[in-house]
């Protein structure tokens, strides 16, 4: 009875008429990361270790199975377990319509990556998934944002992706609900709405100012109204003064070697011409 249920299951598996389930659930990452929660966004926990432990695969190996995250509201739980036996699994609910309507089947598939991608055990890199990361995109699977405040639940599958059959998945998670939006109208901005903390930081920091306020203007007025005459300082020997000496008495210089030499004449002494004797004529030399 084992055997035959064991061939069932292969068969099953095999031609794509059930899919493998995996005793794993996505949950919300339980680091402290930054805006894990919002109102149209999650960070949940990677798929890693969830498909490693299955042998019976038509996709063959790691490198050929493709991990994708189905996400749903409201009816796309049921709208996804009665589609999840069909090829091309990717194509029956695109996001930009699968929120779009009441008729819209509610959830939509993302590609993750494939299977050798999400490695057990978790490598550095690999530890968080944000759903919602690519924004109001219009591409069939792209990872996009979750209508404000919804609850949502999320479920990795399995994919082959020769006819984008899912071959294994996991549990639904629990329902995730996104923060609402609030009203600004609602949000008080009076004294109650603040904390005392805040209320006691804000009245130092006011006083401090004051002060520093009140000083300037003390300073200010001291500049204007109570300062004295500038005095000029002058310090002794900061100014000397050259003494050209050789310019207040000047005297000729005597040169020893010339002192028994004739007096020469200068350009104030009249200059002496003397005649000689004529000796044809012999007249005596007189002084002109």
């Amino acid at each position: 009875m084992a055997l035959l249920f064991y061939v069932v299951l292969c068969l099953s598996v095999w031609t794509g008429l059930c899919q493998i389930p995996v005793n794993n659930s996505p949950a919300i990452n339980p680091s402290s990361l930054a805006a894990k929660l919002t109102s149209n966004s999650v960070i949940l926990m990677p798929p890693s270790c969830y498909f490693d432990n299955l042998n019976i695969l038509t996709c063959n190996s790691p490198t050929t199975c493709e991990i994708w995250l189905v996400t749903a509201i409201d009816t796309g739980v049921s709208n996804f377990d009665a589609d999840k036996n069909k090829t091309y699994i990717d194509t029956l609910s695109p996001y930009p319509t699968a929120f779009s309507s009441n008729t819209s089947k509610k959830y939509f598939l993302t590609k993750l990556g494939l299977q050798k991608d999400y490695p057990c055990p978790v490598v550095a890199g690999t530890d968080y998934f944000r759903v919602g990361s690519d924004g109001s995109c219009s591409t069939p699977n792209c990872n996009g944002i979750l209508p404000v405040g919804s609850t949502a639940r999320f479920r990795y599958v399995l994919i082959n992706p020769a006819n984008k059959t899912v071959v294994a998945e996991s549990l639904w998670s629990n329902n995730i609900t996104l923060y609402p939006l609030k009203d600004p109208e609602s949000i008080d901005n009076g004294f109650a709405g603040r904390s005392a903390s805040m209320i006691v930081i804000t009245s130092i920091l006011c006083s401090f100012l004051a002060l520093l306020l009140l000083l300037l203007l003390i300073m200010l007025i001291y500049v204007l109204c109570c300062r004295e005459e500038k005095q000029e300082i002058q310090v002794p020997g900061s100014v000397r003064m050259y003494d050209t000496h050789n310019l207040k008495d000047p005297s000729p210089y005597v040169n020893r070697a010339y002192e028994d030499e004739p007096q020469r004449p200068t350009a104030t002494s009249p200059i002496r011409l003397k005649s000689y004797t004529d000796y044809d004529l012999k007249k005596p030399a007189t002084e002109l």
